[in-house]
Parts: structure tokens; sequence; C-alpha cells
């Protein structure tokens, strides 16, 4: 005689049912999440050949399309656009510095190509640094704006670049590490797409730093050195405002890339490209591509969705950190620091220098600060999740149904007796 399982729960549904609904409900999440994460996703028909990108909306930080945005990636030069923003931080475009044996750099490197002994303002290693891309000036204002009473230069140098460090902790940003100023390949120095995005974002606040990266051609009031900008796009791209390009042999061909249309700016980063043209090209078709799907979404009346590219205000974390210390704001911990950028405006342009900027329009200067999320799972990881669970379940399932299949059916009373006291029904096959 067949016995079917006797069910503890009249109510209980079956094996098959019950993992049937669990599924549904699993792929449920899953495709809840999906459109979202989408926003975010690789489009293979834009061609891409960087390993590694992100394109964003300047100023909500929207995300419209991205590869690897998160791996840790040396940068180069770009690194550039940190040392900037900590030089306009740390100094008024007057400070003079000047220069030494330790900011001589390889002739392998980029450089503005001078020598010992010379004096510069900041302002102009500034621009010696970001047009021409100048390693020199970039160790020169990291030793000069570093110095405290007693260092060597390489203490300085040290100094000034635990303070971009600190600058861009105190940001969120936790896939970023700055080991030198010029951003020349050295190991263990990296960023990533996201992150660069992010930092861009927060860079154009700061005037000063929107007119450097801006501009064409830089010549100094007494003639004696001209910076040209070696991006490219500047005279190429329409809307562009500004942009760093970066290479060396670990990091290959990088560029990050800001352009404004209608009063929409984009960001475009691309890391590991491919020379001689495909590096440009590819940042040119993600700012088109962000752009285009800019309007789209306006014109569907989509809101902001997907990932968010988010900073915090790396201010705001230090007082808060002073004061989750017992520190009294206002009172310094440390000699006080030099004036800021926003406390000392950028000296106006000596007529005497020749200067071809692309204007920047002032009223969207500023970004909204993003606030950081607070920490939890992101979209991507509930995917993850789900995907694993509803695996878990279809292989538990697959299990016990073969495991229930291969028992011997029980078919007689006899075989029944010989079981000694009840036991547990078993649901014969």
């Amino acid at each position: 005689m067949n016995l079917k399982r006797a069910s503890s729960s009249p109510s209980r549904l079956p094996l098959q049912a019950r993992c049937t609904v669990a599924l549904v409900a699993i792929l449920a999440l899953v495709t809840a999440f999906l459109p979202a994460l989408a926003l975010a996703q690789e489009h293979p028909e834009l061609q891409i050949t960087s390993t590694n990108y992100i394109v964003i909306n300047a100023d909500t930080g929207e995300v419209y399309a991205a590869r690897s945005e998160h791996e840790h990636r040396a940068e180069a030069s770009i690194t550039k656009i940190f040392t900037a923003i900590e030089s306009i931080e740390s100094a008024p475009g007057n400070k003079e510095i000047t220069t030494s044996e330790a900011d001589m750099v390889s002739e392998e490197a980029s450089q503005v190509g001078f020598g010992p002994g010379e004096t510069f303002t900041v302002e102009e290693l500034l621009y010696g640094m970001m047009l021409p891309s100048g390693n020199d000036a970039a160790r020169a204002l990291a030793r000069g704006l570093g110095a405290e009473p007693g260092d060597s230069d390489e203490q300085a140098v040290q100094r000034f670049v635990d303070r971009m460090n600190q600058r861009v902790q105190n940001m969120g940003l936790a896939d970023t590490r700055l080991v030198v100023p010029d951003g020349w390949g050295v190991p263990g120095h990296y960023s990533s797409a996201y992150d660069l995005a992010a930092f861009m974002m927060y860079a154009l606040k700061y005037p000063r730093f929107v007119q450097a990266f801006s501009t064409l051609t830089y010549e100094m009031p007494d003639g004696s050195y001209v910076f040209k900008n070696n991006n490219r796009m500047l005279r190429t791209y329409d809307g562009i405002v500004g942009g760093k390009t970066g290479y060396d042999d670990d990091a290959g061909w990088c560029l990050i890339n800001v352009a404004q249309r209608d009063g929409t700016r984009i960001i475009a980063v691309t890391l590991n490209g491919v020379a001689p043209d495909d590096w440009y090209d590819d940042n040119r078709v993600l700012l088109d591509f962000g752009f285009d799907e800019h309007a789209r979404r306006q014109a569907a009346g989509e809101s902001v969705s997907g990932e968010i590219v988010r900073y915090r205000d790396p201010d705001a974390a230090r007082i808060l950190t002073m004061a989750s210390a017992g520190g009294e704001i206002g009172v310094p911990q440390a000699p006080a620091p030099a004036p800021t950028s926003l406390a000392v405006p950028a000296p106006e342009i000596a007529k005497s220098e020749k200067v071809d900027t692309i204007p920047a329009n002032s009223e969207t200067e500023t970004p909204v600060l993003v606030p950081v999320a607070p920490s939890g799972a992101s979209g991507s990881g509930l995917l993850a999740a789900a995907s694993v669970a509803a695996a878990l379940i279809l292989v538990q399932a697959v299990s016990t149904w073969r495991m229930q299949s291969r028992r011997p059916s029980l078919g007689s009373s006899a075989q029944m007796s010989s079981l000694g006291s009840p036991s547990p029904a078993i649901e014969s096959v």
C-alpha cells in the first residue's frame, strides 16, 4: 500500500509550490532594482576602448554610463587637479615660491623647464602645472606650500601630500590614495573614475581652478614663459569648459573633461585609453552621450535615479571631526593655515599677459554639494545578494527533491510493522 506523507500543517504548501513562490518573490525584488541599475551600466554600443570610464551630470551627480568606475587605477597627471585645489586652498595667487633642485624632473616627464633658483607666484605655477602639465611646477607647489620650519624638501612635499589625502578622506572618496603631487608613476598611487568625477564636481566651485583648466595659452608678464594647454579637446569640442590629460606607462592615456550646453554641465572621465586618438574619441563620445541622455530623461519627465556620484563637503567633515574630538571651532589645533581661496580672490590678470580662455558660466560655477548617503547595501549589492539567494533556494529544492525521489516506497503492512513504533510518515513517489 502506498503511503502519502502526513502533513504536520494542513495549510502548508507542497515543496514545489513553496520553491516557486520564493523564486517569484526574489525575481520581483531583482526586477525592481534593474531599472535603476541599468542607468549606470556599461553601454557597449558606445564602443569605448578605455578600460575604465564614467560620465555624469556635474550638478546632480547622476551617472549616465560607467564601466569599472570603482576600480583602482593609476591616473597619472590627472593627479594635478588634487594638487591644484590644495594649492588654491593653501595660499593666495600672489604668494612667491623660489624653485629648488628638488623640483627638477627627468627629461621624460612633462615639465615647464625652469631651473633651480627661479621665482614664480603660486598662480604662475598653477598655470604651469595645469596647461603643459609641468611635473616640476607640481613639485614646486607642494614643496613651497607644504613646508614648515625645519622641514627638508621631502618632508615639505610629504606634508602637502598628506593634506591632499586628508581632504580626499574627508570627502568620503575611498578609492583614492595619493603618493606624489604630480602623478608620475609610483607604486600605490591610484584613484578611480568615480572618485575623479566626484572630485571634479567639488573642484568646479573654485573660480581660480576653472579659469586655469579652461585656459588655452598663458604668458607670464615678463614674457619669460608661455604655457600652452596640451588638451586638444579645448580646441575641438563644442561647449568645452576645461579638462586635464594624463599619461605614463602604468596609467595609459587618461582624460577628464567638463563641457556645458544649455545650462547643463557634463563630466567625462576615461582611464587607460588607447593612443593616438581613441582616448580622445572615448571622452568625446561619452560627453555627447551624457548630453543626449540628459535631454532624453528630461523629455520623458524622468527624475534623478540610479547611481549618483556623491561626496562630503571636506570643510564640514573637518569641523565635525574637531567637534567630536572636543576641540573648539575657531581655535586652531595646529599652526593656523594660510588664507584659503574663498577668503582671497584670484589676482586680476595683468594686461601684459596673453590668456586665451574659454568662458565659464558664472551662474553655474558652484555645483550642488551632495551629501554621502549613509553606509548600507548598494543597488548592485542587493542585486547580487538576491541572485545568490535565488540560486541557493533552487539548489536546496533540487537536492530535496532528488533525495526524496530516491527513498523506497513502503508498500505493505508487513514492512510497516517491521519499523516498530510509529515514525514520521514518508511520501512515496
